[in-house]
Protein backbone atom coordinates (compact mmCIF):
# COMPACT_ATOMS: atom_id res chain seq x y z
CA UNK A 1 0.00 0.00 0.00
CA UNK A 2 1.76 3.33 -0.99
CA UNK A 3 0.15 6.15 0.21
CA UNK A 4 1.83 9.62 -0.25
CA UNK A 5 1.10 12.88 2.34
CA UNK A 6 -1.99 14.11 1.62
CA UNK A 7 -3.84 10.91 1.20
CA UNK A 8 -2.02 9.62 4.30
CA UNK A 9 -3.59 12.65 6.06
CA UNK A 10 -6.69 12.99 4.95
CA UNK A 11 -7.57 8.81 5.93
CA UNK A 12 -5.78 9.56 9.66
CA UNK A 13 -7.54 13.01 10.13
CA UNK A 14 -10.71 11.13 9.67
CA UNK A 15 -13.30 9.86 12.47
CA UNK A 16 -15.30 7.03 13.14
CA UNK A 17 -18.20 9.26 11.04
CA UNK A 18 -15.83 9.78 7.79
CA UNK A 19 -13.91 13.16 6.57
CA UNK A 20 -16.82 15.46 7.02
CA UNK A 21 -14.97 16.90 9.88
CA UNK A 22 -11.69 18.48 7.75
CA UNK A 23 -14.06 20.31 5.07
CA UNK A 24 -16.05 21.55 8.28
CA UNK A 25 -12.95 22.62 10.36
CA UNK A 26 -10.74 25.26 9.15
CA UNK A 27 -7.64 23.93 11.15
CA UNK A 28 -8.25 20.45 9.63
CA UNK A 29 -8.43 22.10 6.04
CA UNK A 30 -5.41 24.35 6.94
CA UNK A 31 -2.99 20.55 7.52
CA UNK A 32 -4.51 19.00 5.02
CA UNK A 33 -3.03 22.18 2.73
CA UNK A 34 -0.07 22.01 4.32
CA UNK A 35 0.27 18.37 3.65
CA UNK A 36 -0.33 19.11 -0.21
CA UNK A 37 2.35 21.52 0.00
CA UNK A 38 5.05 18.97 1.54
CA UNK A 39 4.20 16.56 -1.19
CA UNK A 40 5.37 19.23 -4.15
CA UNK A 41 7.88 20.33 -2.28
CA UNK A 42 9.12 17.49 -1.39
CA UNK A 43 9.17 16.28 -4.89
CA UNK A 44 11.01 19.76 -6.14
CA UNK A 45 7.50 20.66 -7.69
CA UNK A 46 6.98 23.71 -6.43
CA UNK A 47 9.49 26.01 -3.85
CA UNK A 48 8.39 28.11 -1.08
CA UNK A 49 10.88 31.10 -0.75
CA UNK A 50 11.12 33.78 1.64
CA UNK A 51 8.43 36.13 -0.05
CA UNK A 52 6.57 33.56 -2.63
CA UNK A 53 5.63 29.78 -3.61
CA UNK A 54 7.17 29.22 -6.77
CA UNK A 55 6.62 26.67 -9.70
CA UNK A 56 9.64 24.66 -10.52
CA UNK A 57 7.70 22.12 -13.13
CA UNK A 58 4.31 20.90 -14.65
CA UNK A 59 2.19 18.24 -12.54
CA UNK A 60 2.97 14.95 -13.20
CA UNK A 61 0.14 12.76 -13.93
CA UNK A 62 0.97 10.35 -10.58
CA UNK A 63 0.15 14.08 -8.56
CA UNK A 64 -2.85 14.38 -10.43
CA UNK A 65 -5.37 14.46 -7.29
CA UNK A 66 -3.48 17.43 -6.42
CA UNK A 67 -4.60 19.13 -10.05
CA UNK A 68 -6.63 21.39 -8.56
CA UNK A 69 -4.57 22.63 -5.16
CA UNK A 70 -1.31 23.04 -8.27
CA UNK A 71 -3.84 25.62 -10.12
CA UNK A 72 -4.42 27.76 -7.19
CA UNK A 73 -0.84 28.03 -6.76
CA UNK A 74 -0.26 28.82 -10.22
CA UNK A 75 -2.83 31.19 -10.23
CA UNK A 76 -1.23 32.94 -7.08
CA UNK A 77 2.37 32.52 -8.42
CA UNK A 78 4.36 34.98 -6.92
CA UNK A 79 2.46 35.80 -3.87
CA UNK A 80 3.21 34.88 -0.32
CA UNK A 81 3.00 31.60 0.95
CA UNK A 82 0.65 32.61 3.52
CA UNK A 83 -1.69 34.30 1.08
CA UNK A 84 -2.00 31.29 -1.03
CA UNK A 85 -2.64 28.72 2.27
CA UNK A 86 -5.20 31.07 3.77
CA UNK A 87 -7.03 31.23 0.94
CA UNK A 88 -7.02 27.83 0.52
CA UNK A 89 -7.84 27.32 4.58
CA UNK A 90 -9.84 29.75 5.45
CA UNK A 91 -12.46 29.53 2.69
CA UNK A 92 -14.30 26.00 2.30
CA UNK A 93 -15.66 26.76 -0.90
CA UNK A 94 -11.78 26.76 -2.69
CA UNK A 95 -10.43 23.93 -0.10
CA UNK A 96 -13.89 21.51 -1.06
CA UNK A 97 -12.34 20.38 -4.69
CA UNK A 98 -8.68 19.44 -3.31
CA UNK A 99 -11.07 17.75 -0.74
CA UNK A 100 -12.67 16.20 -3.28
CA UNK A 101 -10.24 15.19 -5.35
CA UNK A 102 -7.64 13.79 -2.45
CA UNK A 103 -10.86 11.67 -1.11
CA UNK A 104 -11.54 10.21 -5.30
CA UNK A 105 -8.00 9.44 -5.54
CA UNK A 106 -8.24 7.00 -2.26
CA UNK A 107 -11.57 5.23 -3.02
CA UNK A 108 -9.77 4.08 -6.30
CA UNK A 109 -6.55 2.79 -4.22
CA UNK A 110 -7.97 1.52 -1.13
CA UNK A 111 -10.62 0.97 1.20
CA UNK A 112 -12.42 4.09 1.30
CA UNK A 113 -16.33 4.41 0.96
CA UNK A 114 -17.87 7.82 -0.93
CA UNK A 115 -20.67 8.87 0.44
CA UNK A 116 -23.15 12.18 0.71
CA UNK A 117 -24.24 13.57 4.01
CA UNK A 118 -26.65 16.81 4.41
CA UNK A 119 -29.74 17.45 3.62
CA UNK A 120 -29.84 20.79 2.70
CA UNK A 121 -26.32 21.70 2.26
CA UNK A 122 -24.89 18.06 1.12
CA UNK A 123 -21.14 17.07 1.95
CA UNK A 124 -19.31 14.07 -0.01
CA UNK A 125 -17.68 12.20 2.35
CA UNK A 126 -15.11 9.78 2.46
CA UNK A 127 -15.12 6.93 5.29
CA UNK A 128 -11.67 4.37 5.50
CA UNK A 129 -12.03 1.05 6.94
CA UNK A 130 -10.96 0.96 10.32
CA UNK A 131 -8.22 -1.63 9.18
CA UNK A 132 -6.92 0.76 7.24
CA UNK A 133 -6.26 3.07 9.49
CA UNK A 134 -4.37 0.74 11.75
CA UNK A 135 -1.99 -0.57 9.51
CA UNK A 136 -1.21 3.08 8.31
CA UNK A 137 -0.89 3.67 12.41
CA UNK A 138 1.18 0.67 12.83
CA UNK A 139 3.33 0.53 9.62
CA UNK A 140 4.51 4.58 11.55
CA UNK A 141 4.46 3.29 14.73
CA UNK A 142 7.56 0.57 13.44
CA UNK A 143 9.13 3.29 11.98
CA UNK A 144 9.21 5.31 15.08
CA UNK A 145 10.30 2.58 16.73
CA UNK A 146 12.44 0.34 15.33
CA UNK A 147 13.67 2.13 11.59
CA UNK A 148 16.93 3.69 12.39
CA UNK A 149 15.61 7.19 10.98
CA UNK A 150 12.12 8.57 10.06
CA UNK A 151 11.23 8.53 6.04
CA UNK A 152 10.50 12.12 4.82
CA UNK A 153 7.05 11.18 4.15
CA UNK A 154 6.22 9.59 7.25
CA UNK A 155 8.24 12.97 8.84
CA UNK A 156 5.79 15.21 6.88
CA UNK A 157 2.61 13.24 8.21
CA UNK A 158 3.75 13.40 11.62
CA UNK A 159 4.58 17.24 11.46
CA UNK A 160 0.77 17.81 10.41
CA UNK A 161 -0.71 15.00 12.84
CA UNK A 162 0.90 17.43 15.94
CA UNK A 163 -0.14 20.99 14.48
CA UNK A 164 -3.46 19.00 14.43
CA UNK A 165 -3.24 17.95 17.93
CA UNK A 166 -3.81 14.39 16.50
CA UNK A 167 -0.54 12.45 17.64
CA UNK A 168 -1.82 11.68 21.03
CA UNK A 169 -4.47 10.02 19.59
CA UNK A 170 -2.63 7.50 18.05
CA UNK A 171 0.48 7.28 20.03
CA UNK A 172 1.24 6.39 23.37
CA UNK A 173 3.29 8.86 25.42
CA UNK A 174 6.47 6.44 25.40
CA UNK A 175 5.85 6.13 21.54
CA UNK A 176 6.28 10.07 21.24
CA UNK A 177 9.03 10.35 23.19
CA UNK A 178 10.82 8.21 21.35
CA UNK A 179 9.68 10.17 18.10
CA UNK A 180 10.80 13.23 19.83
CA UNK A 181 14.49 11.74 19.74
CA UNK A 182 14.46 10.88 16.42
CA UNK A 183 13.35 14.43 15.72
CA UNK A 184 16.25 15.68 17.73
CA UNK A 185 18.63 13.44 15.57
CA UNK A 186 17.04 14.15 12.49
CA UNK A 187 17.19 18.27 13.25
CA UNK A 188 21.64 17.29 13.21
CA UNK A 189 21.43 14.99 10.15
CA UNK A 190 21.96 17.39 6.96
CA UNK A 191 19.93 15.15 4.76
CA UNK A 192 16.86 16.77 6.63
CA UNK A 193 17.41 20.42 6.50
CA UNK A 194 15.06 21.15 3.62
CA UNK A 195 12.60 18.73 5.36
CA UNK A 196 12.48 20.53 8.55
CA UNK A 197 12.98 23.69 7.71
CA UNK A 198 9.98 23.39 5.40
CA UNK A 199 8.31 21.90 8.51
CA UNK A 200 9.15 24.85 10.26
CA UNK A 201 7.84 27.27 7.69
CA UNK A 202 4.58 25.78 7.11
CA UNK A 203 3.75 25.42 10.66
CA UNK A 204 4.72 28.95 11.59
CA UNK A 205 2.16 30.13 8.31
CA UNK A 206 -0.56 28.36 9.38
CA UNK A 207 -0.27 29.55 13.30
CA UNK A 208 -0.64 33.03 11.40
CA UNK A 209 -3.23 31.69 9.53
CA UNK A 210 -5.49 30.11 12.18
CA UNK A 211 -4.50 33.61 14.65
Amino acid sequence: MELNIPQTYFILSCNEKGSVRIIKNTRRRAFLVEAAFFDLALNDIIDLTDNSVIINKLLPKDKAYLNDFFQIINKNQGKSVTHVLRAMATKERITRNIYNQIGDSLVTKVDVTKATTGILHKTINYIPDYHLKKEIVQNMRDEILNADKISPDTFAVLSTLYGNHDLKIFFTPFEQKQLKTKIKEASIDPTYDKLISLSKRLNMVILTVLG
